[in-house]
């Protein structure tokens, strides 16, 4: 998931410090952190030598802020290793350090090992302390890193719990942020958004512009998650602009990064270009975290933009670079936006095979999300004292397992535990849910989830009778082309067909698979005649493909089309109208959309047809009928 990635080490961590200079420094840091480094380094220059642990916290403080600009934080965390190096390893300063080295340099399974270790010594730090609530954070960003959800959960729900003491806090704000990170990867994201918004508003009350900022990026993150574009550009537009104000370009230029990638998400293509370009310029460096990003967004743009060939220039060094690392969604984002290129230069069989393995590696990730699950429900399930203290309505119900979070009194396992069943449980319930709302060959909505969409859409008009338009396509001559090519040619015809679709189609308007060779849009305050001519839209586009595995056939297509108030029993009625007009569309010579005649004229031609031995007929031109 992006989001986890945006959120850098350092505007995850805090010092957790009971020194009020530090903790000042920290304040200024979550301001403006390139303001902060001015008065950092006069900090450091004015300290006691004797005084080591100001000196070694001072120098952390100093590496936050420069990670947080952009710059290089090393030199920083190393001075606070030789200055801190005299503090005991299970001390606040010993522990930030020990986490830091655990995971510098470390491939995942030695980070993994090394943080295991720790784990101990953080729960050790006295309860509702500031260094606590920090190194909680750490231990669950990193955790989180390293793919042990499980642990990171853990640890996210112990710093949230520990900073009750100081709500109206940085370190409370921090441990809220993460904890919202993790949630919404756990695809909880109205909760998500809540704990975001919570975390924002503390930021607010501080005066922390810089971290504000940073937590209105993350919020829009979720929503581009939960796929509610339009809310996330709010968002990512509303953090550039707070980032803007206190002029840290950096911060600036991950915000345009989340403008770009929602925009091209609603076909914005125009508003994501300046966005897209400036952020892949400032980004696209050796060592930043977010090259790869940044570089398939450029990508994703020029093939909006009709440059495939550019596209692919960038995209096959990137995913070469990357076949070795672990499988993430920004990977998939590559291989997707690599299969839309090689489509638009007629290389489809390079495009459909593309999809696939694109397809299979969202599967593999799935599952494995899937078994770090079922390894916390085998935990859930073997802590007796857990079972013991919850109903069977409790362990039934989401919101009476958050109720239980909040005042169960027991041992600090056992409500972890909860928490991490409550969102293993939350991101499979969630998963399922979209599963079974997507066809699986062409990604678009299936029949009921179509269905679902459109009736959400008709009422948010607020009429008792909504104005909109509803067609339903067929793809003509598709049995001969299954027949002479194969079926896998077929699959692929389907999928372009499907993408045409849905690029030509507006963002307010909804599409789905209707099941075969069938697909269905509803044009939300639209008439017949204003649907048919984006119909035509998508006719122009499909006559334009090739296919190198299919030479001889031609993509084209009947449809027919219906609006609401030509019947008077809702959208199930104006459905079968607008098919029986899709076959009066076939009748009358195929390749043509068929908007108006009465439905009793219209069965009859449509029981003709279907009663018809059915034979291929010649290709006719288009015609609106």
């Amino acid at each position: 998931m992006i989001a986890a990635l945006l959120a850098s080490p350092a505007a995850a961590r805090c010092i957790g410090s009971t020194d009020p200079l530090v903790h000042k420094m920290e304040m200024a840091i979550g301001r403006d952190p390139v303001a902060a480094l001015d008065l950092i380094d006069r900090q450091i220059a004015d300290a006691d030598p004797a005084n080591r642990s100001r000196l070694a916290e001072l120098q952390l403080a100093k590496s936050q802020a420069l990670s947080m600009s952009g710059a290089d934080s090393r030199p920083a965390l190393d001075k606070a290793r030789r200055v801190g190096g005299a503090f005991g390893p299970k001390t606040n300063i010993g522990l930030y350090l020990r986490i830091s080295d655990a995971v510098r340099d470390a491939d995942l399974a030695d980070a993994a090992k090394a943080l295991q270790a720790i784990a101990p010594d953080v729960a050790a730090l006295p309860n509702g302390s500031r260094a606590k609530t920090c190194r909680s954070v750490d231990m669950a960003y990193y955790n989180s890193m390293a793919e042990r959800s499980r642990e990171a959960m853990t640890f996210a729900i112990a710093g949230y719990r520990n900073a009750q003491d100081h709500e109206e806090s940085l370190e409370r704000a921090k441990a809220t942020s993460m904890f919202a990170n993790l949630v919404s990867m756990g695809h909880d994201f109205d909760y998500a958004s809540e704990l975001y918004s919570e975390a924002y508003t503390i930021e607010q009350k501080l005066d922390l512009s810089d971290l504000a900022a940073n937590e209105v990026l993350l919020r829009g993150y979720t929503q581009l998650d939960r796929g509610d574009w339009r809310r996330a550009l709010k968002d990512f537009e509303a953090s550039a602009r707070e980032a803007r104000g206190y002029g840290n370009q950096y911060a600036v230029d991950f915000a345009l990064l989340g403008v770009c990638e929602a925009a091209l998400e609603g076909e914005l293509v125009a508003r994501a270009a300046p966005a897209c370009e400036r952020a892949y310029e400032s980004l696209n460096v050796p060592g930043e975290e977010m090259d790869f990003l940044a570089t398939t967004l450029m990508a994703r743009l020029l093939v909006k933009q009709g440059e495939p060939t550019r596209a692919l220039g960038m995209l096959d060094p990137l995913i070469a670079d990357g076949e070795g690392f672990e499988l993430t969604n920004l990977l998939i984002m590559a291989r997707e936006t690599r299969a839309e290129a090689l489509s638009q230069l007629g290389r489809n069989a390079e495009a459909y095979a593309a999809m696939k393995q694109a397809r299979r590696e969202a599967e593999r990730l799935y599952d494995s999300e899937l078994r770090s699950g079922v390894s916390a429900l085998q935990a859930r399930f073997q802590t007796e004292d857990l079972q013991r203290r919850l109903s069977v309505e409790e362990r039934a119900s989401y919101t009476r397992l958050r109720l239980a979070v909040a005042v169960i009194a027991g041992s600090v396992t056992t409500l972890l535990l909860l928490g991490t069943l409550i969102f293993a449980l939350l991101r499979h319930r969630r998963r399922f849910r979209r599963l079974a709302n997507t066809d699986p060959l062409t990604g678009l909505a299936n029949r009921r989830a179509t269905l679902e969409r459109a009736d959400e859409a008709l009422r948010a008009q607020g009429t008792e009778r909504p104005r909109a338009s509803i067609a339903l396509f067929d793809i003509d001559h598709f049995k001969s082309c299954n027949d002479t090519y194969g079926h896998d040619a077929g699959d692929m015809i389907l999928s372009e067909f499907a993408r045409i679709l849905e690029g030509c189609v507006r963002p307010s308007d909804i599409v789905g698979r209707w099941g075969g060779e069938e697909f269905l849009a509803i044009f939300p305050g639209t008439s017949a005649q204003e649907a048919a001519r984006i119909i035509e839209r998508v006719r122009l586009k499909a006559a334009r493909e090739t296919f190198d595995f299919a030479p001889d056939y031609s993509l084209k297509f009947s449809a027919g089309v219906a609006m609401l108030d030509e019947t008077d029993d809702g959208t199930d009625a104006c459905i079968k109208l607008a098919d029986k007009r899709l076959y009066a569309a076939k009748a009358q010579g195929r390749d043509r959309t068929c908007t108006s005649g009465h439905a009793d004229d219209i069965a009859t031609i449509s029981a003709k047809l279907r009663k018809a031995v059915s034979s291929p007929a010649p290709p006719a031109s288009t015609k609106v009928a």
